[in-house]
């Protein structure tokens, strides 16, 4: 598989084989697309590996909510996200001046990406159960999803927080 546009209109999902790990798949089907793997204070840390790249997710400072991707190995972060004050949205500043948004919706539950035209590029949904599963649906073909395939996993992580933020109280 070269880009996840292939699976325009498909379900693919983020999956928890063991409940006693921090550990993910990405997965169509059978077929296991990506893996995730929390390390860290508190998984504080993300890392995806997607094909032969891996890149990790981090917050560079305590004090801000701010959340950074960098390549693994590399000190530097090429991405940024940012949330909106006081909304359930955010922006994920990616090089060269692109941007994707992120929709958290409250009522109908789910979370998506959109394109700054607001068109859903990918849709998520968290499925209750005691291990995690999200199923994903990418919407539309998107240069930027097949370029940044980990900003897939970047809302999934945001949603992730949210809820372990919610159970704590």
């Amino acid at each position: 598989m070269k880009n996840l546009s292939e699976l325009a209109g498909e379900t693919i999902f983020i999956h928890q084989p063991s409940v006693w790990k921090n550990y993910y798949e990405l997965k169509f089907g059978e077929d296991v697309l990506g893996t995730i793997r929390s390390k860290g204070f508190f998984g504080t840390n993300m890392f995806f590996k997607f094909g032969n790249d891996e890149w990790q997710i981090y917050r560079p400072s305590f004090w801000k909510s701010e959340i950074a991707i960098r390549e693994s190995g590399f000190q530097l972060p090429y991405a940024t996200y940012k949330r909106d004050t006081l909304k359930l949205r955010g922006t994920l500043y990616l090089p060269r001046g692109a941007r994707l948004k992120f929709i958290f919706k409250v009522f109908r539950g789910g979370y998506e990406i959109q394109d700054e035209s607001e068109n859903t590029l990918v849709r998520c949904k968290d499925k209750a159960s005691l291990r995690t599963k999200t199923d994903i649906v990418i919407e539309r073909d998107s240069e930027l999803i097949n370029k940044y395939p980990w900003a897939i996993i970047l809302i999934w992580y945001i949603s992730y927080k949210r809820r372990q933020a919610a159970h704590a109280g």
